[in-house]
Parts: structure tokens; C-alpha cells; sequence
């Protein structure tokens, strides 16, 4: 008998492959939904016997289902900033003279003087691998400045113009946790490494600010959430936030405009005077803090030091395809510990930037510090990344009950350059998925910018542990399909506070789903690539479709 209307579901879910991802790995066929929580997971008998005449009902005939996916660390603000920027990724760009064409066609549609910015290219993927200098640059133009910025945020180049008027010459000293490459005459490259020396020519372009950049983020938002909720992704936590975007993202989630569910990392990051622990104290915020089931803080951003591709990441031994390098550190230990420590007598959690293993050793020390500073058991504290993990380390974690935000979803679309980087016999540390469930700690899954379909390629990186060349990244690590999913979905939430609320499909949590066109439990590895998103549903609102 038909339920009555204010007892029954608003939506039922019939026909289905439910893979729940509960701690059971249970099956189920159908799931029904009422005030965007789930109330009913199981036969399809089951589930229709709940319904009344006004439920809404979708047929998935056959197709699986998933909790929706969350990836615990994007940069969708530099996205949203960027979009006027010219893209010099790989795909589409296969080589430096292309971006050059590129950047070149955007600087002749532009007044002279104006700037002309690119992103994300990656020289690793390219026949020649070299990295692009002030002179190649140059070609674009010399009556424009020109700066691109590399894959991963950590490196970029400027033309001659943009260094002129940067004040980079052959007698700038180098910055603390920053690097201006310099040929053999002194003569700076245009190269620039981390922060401190890529925001000497960053501060001077001219970029929205107040509430210019507030409007600016807010209008280019609906463009951005299709592209994620086009990938499966539920929600999502931006790793680096400052005042202009935490209120661009407050203002969204006033006026009903946010559909995916954000965690934001608060910026900590430079200069570490705790300028955002002083902040978030003085507004009563401890974390996880919830404006509302849509927007919340999960942590501090901290970081410690660069990226494994760009050869900045922080190792005790040197890169194997660069001696004598062993990579930056951003900050004095002093500083990391400072700022760890204020931040965990305040009750806020802190998401530490570490890939190297120099890195982890100086954020771990950092974070036993802080942690014995005062008893506080609900902490979530969480290293972003950690790329290169020695076993040792991986005990320490353990013992301090510290998270992880693993990025393996760079290990296929630059697994290559990071295979190079650390050389054969280091690559059993690379993101060990494996090792790090072995030992009990909950790792979740991240692409930080990597990738078509992002979530889906670090599932595939978790089980497969291959390059886009099909290089292994130490198949001893790889890890069962179940155990990379719940990287995307309860792991991820436990690292923002919601595993009660979210991460898989049992009652009482809420009602986010990922349909799939096929079952990644049961196919083939490979095909975890080539798998399409259906549907996207959040709260029990459909909100993405690609159903023919």
C-alpha cells in the first residue's frame, strides 16, 4: 500500500547496481530519499513499497551507482581566475613552440604593455623535456610582459619584459624559499621557483581584488561547478583560500548558488605570523567549522615545500635526473612549528603541504610538537600530498593519528616525470596507498589539478599504479578496487569530519550519488579510464546529466 504523501520519499532510485561502500562492501538494488537524506537502501520491493504518487522516481536500469565522489584537494579559485588565461596543458599542447603560437595569438589580440599570462604547462611531456626560458618568451613578444605558470603551481618563466619590470637582474639576491635561476653569467633565465621568487613578478600584475574579485568568482562559478559536477564530483575542498574568495564562496552559498559542497583550507601559508588562527579565533571558527551542509572550513593551509615534477619537492637524497638537487624548503622549521602549534591550541586542523620525504620529516616533527602541546583527541590534523614516504614515517603518522590527502591522482597523467625524478628504487614510497591502509591511516585521494575525469584517474592510479606510458609506480602498492574507492568517498570524508553524514550509501546519510556508465568494481582496470559519468545527484537533486 502507497505510503502516505508527507511519510514517502521525494525520489526512489530503482534498478540499480548500489555499491554502497559501507564497511561491509554491501550490494543493494534501489534507494530511496526524502529532504535530501537517504532513508531506505535495498530490493527494489523494498524501496517501491515506500513510494506514494508524487515521488519522483529514476529508472538506472542496471547502471551502478556510487556515493558521491569528494576530492580533498583542487584549486578551483585558480581556475575561476584563470579562465582568461591561455591553457598550455598537455593535452591539448604537445610542444613549447605551440604554446608560443598560443601565447602569441593572445598578445597580438591585446594593447601593448598589457600582460599576457598562461598556465599549466609541463615541459615532461614534451618530445624535448626542457624547460622554457626568458628568450623563448620572448618570441611571443617583447612589447608585452609575458608569465606562464607550470603544471602544479610551483614554477613558472617570464619574458624579458616581465622580469625588467619585476626588478630581476643579474644582482637580485635569492629569495628565502624561492629560487631565481641564473646561467653561467649570472644572467637570470626567467625560471622561477616556489612562491617567494615567482610572486616577485606575480605582485606586480595587475589582478582583481576587494570586491571586484569577489563579483569576478562569483560569476565565473556556474561555469566551473558543471565541469566537476561533470566528473562526479559531490564535493570538494579548495586548497587555498583567502578573505575575497571565503566570502565569494559565502555570498554563493547565500543566494542558493552552491551545489557542491565546498571545505575550505584557509590560507596560513606566508608569511606564518598566524594571521589566519588570529582570524578564525577572533570569529569563534574551530574546526570542522559548517556555515551550512554546503560550505565549511576543514583546516588551515600550511606549506612546507614544492613539487616532485617541477624537482622542488624536498628530499633527503638527491633527484636521480638532477644531482646534486634536493629540492626547496619554504619555511624554518621555527616557522612550521609556530604556526602548527598556534593553530592546534585553537582547535584548528591543519593541511600541511609535504611531498618529500626532507618535507614530512620537518612537518612531522612539527605536528608532535603541536600535538603534545595540548590534549585535543578530535583533531584532523592532514598532510596534503605525500609523495614520497619512507617507512619510518609512515609509523610516526600512525602514532600522531595524522590523516593524509594523498595526490595519486598524479601517478597516470605524470607518473613519467615522477618515475625520472626519483628513479626505480624510491617509487615503492611513492604515494603507498597500499602501505598507508596496512598501517591505519586514513588516506583519502586527490588530483590537484590532474586529469580529464579526476576522481576516476586516481582510482585508476590507486589499483593500477601505471603511468599514461604504462610505467608501474611499484605495483606492490597498488590497492583492491573497494579500498580506492573509499580514497574518493569515506576516506575523504572522515578527513573533513562528515564519515556520520557522507561517504557511502546507508540510511541517514546524505543523498550524494555518482551514476556510472559502467561497474569500475567488475571491469577490467583499464577501463576505469574510459569510464563516463551519468548523473550526478546531490541532496537528492539531480543537478548533472548525460543520458542520451
Amino acid at each position: 500500500m502507497p505510503q502516505q504523501r508527507e511519510l514517502a520519499p521525494e525520489l526512489v532510485i530503482l534498478n540499480g547496481k548500489v555499491v554502497t561502500v559501507d564497511k561491509k562492501g554491501s550490494m543493494a538494488e534501489a534507494i530511496a530519499v526524502k529532504d535530501g537524506y537517504i532513508i531506505k537502501v535495498g530490493s527494489n520491493e523494498e524501496v517501491k513499497a515506500l513510494a506514494s504518487g508524487d515521488t519522483e522516481e529514476i529508472d538506472l536500469e542496471g547502471k551502478p551507482i556510487y556515493p558521491g565522489f569528494i576530492d580533498t584537494h583542487e584549486h578551483c579559485i585558480r581556475r575561476g581566475l584563470q579562465m582568461d588565461y591561455v591553457n598550455c596543458r598537455t593535452p591539448p599542447m604537445k610542444s613549447l613552440d605551440q604554446i608560443v603560437a598560443a601565447l602569441k595569438e593572445k598578445a597580438d589580440s591585446k594593447p601593448d604593455g598589457e600582460w599576457v599570462i598562461g598556465s599549466w604547462f609541463d615541459e615532461t611531456q614534451w618530445e624535448d623535456k626542457r624547460f622554457p626560458n626568458r628568450y623563448d618568451l620572448d618570441r611571443v613578444s617583447t612589447r608585452h610582459p609575458v608569465y606562464v605558470g607550470r603544471a602544479g603551481g610551483h614554477n613558472s618563466v617570464a619574458n624579458s619584459l616581465a622580469l625588467e619590470l619585476a626588478g630581476i637582474s643579474k644582482d637580485s639576491e635569492q629569495p628565502p624559499g624561492g629560487h631565481i635561476e641564473k646561467d653561467e653569467s649570472g644572467i637570470p633565465t626567467g625560471r622561477l621557483d616556489e612562491k617567494a621568487a615567482m610572486d616577485i613578478v606575480r605582485g606586480i600584475i595587475p589582478v582583481p581584488t576587494g570586491e571586484e574579485a569577489i563579483d569576478l568568482l562569483v560569476e565565473s562559478w556556474p561555469v566551473l561547478e558543471e565541469t566537476y559536477l561533470s566528473w562526479g564530483i559531490t564535493s570538494l575542498h579548495e586548497a587555498h583560500i583567502k578573505a575575497p574568495e571565503a566570502l565569494a564562496f559565502q555570498r554563493l552559498d547565500r543566494e542558493g548558488k552552491l551545489r557542491i559542497r565546498m571545505g575550505l583550507m584557509l590560507d596560513g601559508m606566508t608569511p606564518y605570523l598566524g594571521y589566519a588562527t588570529d582570524d578564525l579565533s577572533r570569529q569563534g571558527i574551530t574546526t570542522p567549522f559548517k556555515w551550512s551542509d554546503r560550505l565549511q572550513v576543514v583546516g588551515v593551509k600550511v606549506g612546507t615545500d614544492g613539487a616532485m615534477g617541477s624537482l622542488t619537492a624536498a628530499l633527503h637524497e638527491d633527484y636521480s635526473n638532477d644531482p646534486g638537487n634536493k629540492g626547496i624548503i619554504r619555511c624554518t622549521a621555527e616557522e612550521l612549528t609556530d604556526e602548527v602549534t598556534r593553530c592546534h591550541q585553537a582547535n584548528l586542523s591543519t593541511c600541511i603541504h609535504a611531498i618529500g620525504d626532507r618535507a614530512l620529516d620537518m612537518t612531522l616533527d612539527a605536528l608532535e610538537v603541536a600535538i603534545k602541546s595540548k590534549h585535543w583527541p578530535g583533531h584532523l590534523h592532514r598532510i596534503e600530498h605525500a609523495g614520497y614516504v619512507l617507512p619510518r614515517q609512515l609509523e610516526k603518522m600512525k602514532e600522531l593519528n595524522i590523516n593524509i590527502s594523498a595526490s595519486i591522482g598524479f601517478c597516470y597523467p605524470i607518473g613519467d616525470s615522477h618515475i625520472a625524478a626519483l628513479g626505480p628504487d624510491r617509487l615503492c614510497g611513492y604515494y603507498p596507498m597500499k602501505s598507508f591502509r596496512d598501517h591505519g591511516i586514513v588516506a583519502a585521494g586527490n588530483s590537484d589539478g590532474f586529469g580529464t575525469s579526476w576522481p576516476l584517474t586516481g582510482i585508476y592510479g590507486c589499483v593500477a599504479r601505471k603511468s599514461r606510458t604504462g610505467q608501474y609506480l611499484c605495483k606492490d602498492e597498488a590497492v583492491p578496487i573497494m579500498d580506492a574507492l573509499r580514497a574518493y568517498t569515506w576516506n575523504a570524508a572522515y578527513l573533513e569530519g562528515t564519515e556520520d553524514i557522507k561517504g557511502s550509501i546507508e540510511v541517514g546519510k546524505m543523498a550524494d550519488f555518482v551514476v556510472l556508465d559502467r561497474d569500475v568494481t567488475t571491469e577490467p582496470h583499464e577501463a576505469i579510464l574510459e569510464a563516463k559519468v551519468l548523473m550526478t545527484i546531490i541532496g537528492g537533486e539531480l543537478v548533472y546529466s548525460d543520458l542520451a
